[in-house]
């Protein structure tokens, strides 16, 4: 079959059949990926399908059997679906495509995130330094929201999207920022201070009251 996910659950039924063997097994998923990565677009589904299928980095002693040119390797999608096997250039090169004004990339890398969230500081540092420098934009709120699903707890992190808030000129973006700190540590931000710049910086929310408002109650709350 063309259709990946069901190619991937008939290997996976022959290896529950003992039809295959494990080392088979884990060949055969690892053609299948290859066989993507060459004659087809590499899209979203097909990352989260990925990284799915190797939640156990069973597959990543099977990376050696992919075929991918340095130019495709480039790619983000190539890229993420090299880092869903254990690559650690595609990795690196994921975690830089969540700061590109591209959305495109931006989805591949959130759905990658989702599988293998980041998990060194330094990493985190060099992401938030990252968004805060994108230019706004559903990319960039996107990005934020991935981020989100971290919770942080790296002081510097916050304190550069909490310099992000006041200058932006999106709701959105302010939003995103807001649900950023709110599922961080933000008792590591000077909370007096916080409340004071959300309040004389935040935009008019259309809807009302939103998140924003949320996270200023919380930092005034003991």
């Amino acid at each position: 079959t063309d259709r990946t996910p069901i190619r991937a659950r008939m290997i996976q039924l022959a290896g529950a059949l003992g039809w295959l063997s494990p080392q088979d097994e884990r060949a055969e998923l690892a053609r299948m990926i290859g066989d993507v990565l060459r004659h087809k677009t590499v899209g979203t589904a097909d990352i989260d399908l990925f990284c799915t299928l190797n939640k156990d980095h069973a597959l990543d002693q099977e990376r050696h059997r992919l075929s991918v040119s340095a130019e495709d390797a480039e790619q983000v999608a190539h890229a993420a679906a090299l880092g869903c096997l254990g690559s650690p250039e595609g990795r690196t090169r994921v975690l830089a495509a969540l700061t590109s004004s591209d959305d495109t990339e931006v989805q591949i890398a959130e759905v990658y995130l989702g599988h293998q969230p980041i998990t060194a500081v330094d990493d985190i540092r060099v992401v938030a330094s990252g968004i805060a420098r994108m230019t706004e934009s559903g990319a960039q709120v996107r990005a934020l929201d991935t981020l989100a699903r971290h919770r942080l707890s790296d002081r510097q992190s916050l304190d550069e999207l909490a310099r992000l808030f006041p200058v932006s000129r999106s709701v959105d973006v302010q939003r995103a920022i807001a649900a950023v700190l709110i599922r961080s540590d933000y008792r590591l931000l000077p909370r007096p201070e916080m409340v004071s710049m959300l309040s004389q910086s935040r935009l008019k929310s259309p809807g009302g009251a939103d998140i924003i408002d949320i996270l200023i109650r919380r930092l005034q709350t003991p």
